[in-house]
């Protein structure tokens, strides 16, 4: 037998008790386990619909919460989003004047605070992803989120992390010949001619300032291919 409250209960009688000893209501927990089981069903079924591919899918910036660019990215590959986060190689920092000390450099995130995911623009999409913990939003939010050109995206991933495969695709999309425009430095929004594609990142091409060619050495990702 066991007593609630001064009263002794029958087996018949036996309940679940608080941390006060007051009885729970069993049906109105189970009510709220339930809800909270399909509310994660819910949650998981627009995360999977936002790694869902298909022609329409584009690349977008995720804003995420400091410090949780990490953890995001997981998240997003155990639920098969195409995703990247931009990293870079840094030296880590020795403590006090032990120069002897040998430090493996580590890879930590380039943008800190945004990742690219290539979904399907949709209401579903948006909400699956903030399902997501430390998700803030996607860049221009989810009713005009901001798409960024693929071949923008290899552009960074060749300038950031010097991507083989990046630097082969932008390789590939140029030839001798072709005419491009600049896209950063002193001559951003000039139009030149590739003269010499090296074996590295490195092109050289040609441009007209004031009225005089001009022969630059540029990054690949430092320029876009004119149609």
């Amino acid at each position: 037998m066991m007593a609630v409250n001064g009263k002794r209960l029958s087996e018949s009688e036996r309940v679940w008790l608080d941390r006060k000893g007051d009885p729970i209501n069993i049906d109105r927990a189970w009510q709220k386990s339930d809800q909270r089981i399909a509310l994660t069903r819910r949650e998981q079924a627009m995360l999977a619909a936002a790694g869902m591919d298909g022609p329409e899918a584009r690349w977008y910036v995720l804003r995420v919460e400091d410090r949780a660019d990490i953890a995001v990215d997981k998240s997003l590959e155990e639920a098969n989003v195409e995703r990247w986060m931009a990293v870079k190689e840094v030296e880590p920092k020795r403590r006090g004047k032990r120069k002897w000390q040998s430090l493996e450099p580590c890879m930590l995130p380039a943008l800190p605070g945004y990742l690219f995911v290539k979904v399907v623009s949709c209401a579903v999409t948006w909400a699956g992803l903030k399902t997501v913990k430390g998700v803030v939003d996607v860049l221009g939010g989810a009713d005009n989120p901001k798409p960024v050109n693929e071949q923008e995206i290899v552009k960074l991933q060749a300038f950031i992390e010097k991507d083989p495969k990046a630097i082969e695709i932008l390789t590939n999309a140029l030839k001798v010949g072709d005419r491009v425009t600049i896209d950063n430095g002193p001559l951003a929004s000039f139009q030149a001619v590739v003269l010499m594609l090296g074996d590295s990142e490195r092109i050289k091409v040609e441009t007209h300032l004031f009225g005089r060619a001009s022969f630059v050495d540029l990054d690949l990702a430092q320029v876009t291919k004119l149609d």
